[in-house]
């Protein structure tokens, strides 16, 4: 692998996720719109706690992220506090980037954080490219989940 390092995004990163974001909603196939930087940013910004965020970077340049969603767990009848999950919303390496363990080093990133939280699962759709790296991590394939989709 790659001198690749990862971290934690904090609240001086809102822009740059928010740039990390706007290239992946291009990989995609999306489009751009004046103010999004701006609008994403202080979005994020308000969620930081419920979306934790990594970036990864790979010399002077941001090479991918990872953002999640913290779901934490209701208390329930016997069972202990805590706990919860955390679900892998986007997950985005750079096209310049792919092949060198980036995407790998984001997910056991959120893995390793998500063990130090105390949280009971991490949970992510994993596309047919991204599977063996997924299950190199240690994640394995789940029941299947229903999906309607209101916009």
């Amino acid at each position: 692998m790659a001198d690749v390092r990862t971290r934690p995004a904090g609240a001086d990163d809102a822009l740059v996720v928010a740039g990390l974001t706007l290239q992946c909603a291009l990989h995609r196939g999306g489009s751009t719109e004046p103010g999004f930087l701006d609008r994403y940013a202080r979005s994020w910004s308000a969620q930081l706690r419920s979306r934790p965020t990594w970036i990864a970077e790979v010399g002077d340049q941001h090479a991918g992220y990872l953002q999640a969603s913290l779901l934490p767990a209701l208390p329930w009848p016997g069972r202990r506090d805590g706990g919860g999950q955390l679900v892998v919303d986007t997950f985005f390496v750079r096209p310049t980037h792919r092949g060198i363990g980036v995407g790998e080093h984001l997910l056991r990133a959120a893995v390793d954080w998500a063990r130090a939280e105390d949280l009971d699962e991490v949970r992510m759709a994993a596309g047919t490219h991204t599977r063996p790296m997924v299950e190199r991590v240690g994640l394995r394939p789940h029941e299947a989940a229903y999906h309607l989709g209101l916009r």
